[in-house]
């Protein structure tokens, strides 16, 4: 499950990581910061979907 402290982490990871390299990361870049911050967690394919609707919002 993913926390609100994650998702605001990832939003904020996709902000710095546009105004670095002026693209957006991809889905999978997405789901590796995500994976990276939570450790072994196994992600749910619900998780993932919340991951790229993040993603869609931030693009």
């Amino acid at each position: 499950m993913l926390t609100t402290k994650i998702t605001f982490a990832l939003a904020d990871w996709i902000r710095e990581w546009r105004k670095c390299r002026g693209t957006n990361p991809s889905i999978d870049e997405c789901v590796k910061f995500v994976q990276w911050k939570l450790e072994d967690y196994e992600l749910s394919d619900s998780d993932k979907r919340i991951i790229e609707s993040i993603l869609l919002y931030e693009s």
